[in-house]
């Protein structure tokens, strides 16, 4: 059996009522390696630190934790604006009390961590599962318990979340906003969320499948002479030739990715009729079986 836990201190209650204020709640591992607390929380994992909360959320003031974790997020971006000049811990924390002291109750509260609900949690839920892809950035896609674990660590998800997600899932691929092979999601290209939010990491995404067409292709690397040619062509060129180089680059980057898109498309389809064939053959074993059965019996 492992050591039994060491009971809170009322130092490390205070660091973590203040990490909240600072990061939010459910940013427990970002609390844990801040520098102003990790040396009161050292003890602590990220677990010990959600459940604390949690109970502190609950018996506090007699209030929920989803009000909770809502006045402190609200907290949270006010002292973001002076990350520069930061409160002393124990004037955070009394600013922590004050606010809980003066909540509404959560029957008036108009805000929420909950992703179930019956207006806006599409969204909400799908803002999330893209978050966990672009936060997770795994070469290969991200997998259902993998999208799960980051939302359950970061939010308070709801009893019947995972159902919610393999659905939100499922959509989020037909929709063509997810690319799923091999039991891993990966965010389109032509998505608004990858184009929007997520320029850099589509810029790294056009890379990699470039490589991969290059690598696909069994192109030789240019030598170092002809790279020196091509260098000393591109510095003799005029404006005009420039301008239609760079334009011949970017058609041959964007037909890259549009070849990459379609033979993702085309790898998740051969697996579905892969799984249906499947399907097709168990069910003709079992039919087969029984009807054996059957003969035997007469």
């Amino acid at each position: 059996m492992g050591a039994p836990k060491q009971k809170w201190t009322a130092e490390e209650e205070a660091a973590l009522k203040a990490g909240v204020v600072k990061h939010g709640a459910g940013k427990w591992r970002t609390i844990l390696k801040d520098p102003e607390f990790s040396g009161v929380l050292c003890l602590r994992s990220n677990v010990d630190l959600k459940d604390k909360w949690r109970n502190i959320s609950v018996t506090a003031s007699g209030w929920g934790s989803r009000e909770k974790a809502r006045i402190a997020l609200k907290k949270s971006k006010q002292v973001s604006n002076h990350d520069h000049n930061p409160m002393a811990l124990s004037t955070i924390v009394k600013d922590v009390n004050d606010e809980i002291v003066n909540a509404k109750p959560l029957a008036v509260s108009s805000e929420s961590l909950r992703i179930a609900g019956p207006k806006g949690s599409n969204s909400r839920l799908e803002n999330l599962i893209l978050e966990a892809i672009t936060t997770l950035e795994e070469p290969t896609g991200s997998n259902k318990t993998s999208i799960a674990m980051y939302i359950e660590d970061q939010y308070w998800p709801p009893p019947d979340f995972k159902r919610l997600l393999s659905a939100k899932l499922k959509a989020l691929t037909a929709s063509g906003t997810l690319i799923k092979v091999k039991r891993k999601y990966r965010i389109a290209p032509s998505s608004s969320f990858s184009v929007g939010k997520s320029s850099n990491l589509s810029l790294r995404d056009g890379k990699h499948r470039e490589c991969s067409r290059l690598e696909k292709d069994d192109i030789k690397p240019l030598t170092k002479s002809q790279v020196d040619a091509e260098l000393a062509r591109m510095r003799n060129m005029t404006a005009q030739e420039a301008a239609a180089a760079a334009a011949q680059a970017v058609a041959e980057a964007e037909a890259a990715m549009a070849e990459a898109e379609k033979a993702a498309r085309e790898a998740e389809a051969a697996e579905a009729d892969a799984e249906a064939a499947q399907a097709f053959a168990e069910a003709a074993m079992l039919m087969l079986k029984n009807r054996n059965a059957a003969k035997m019996m007469i």
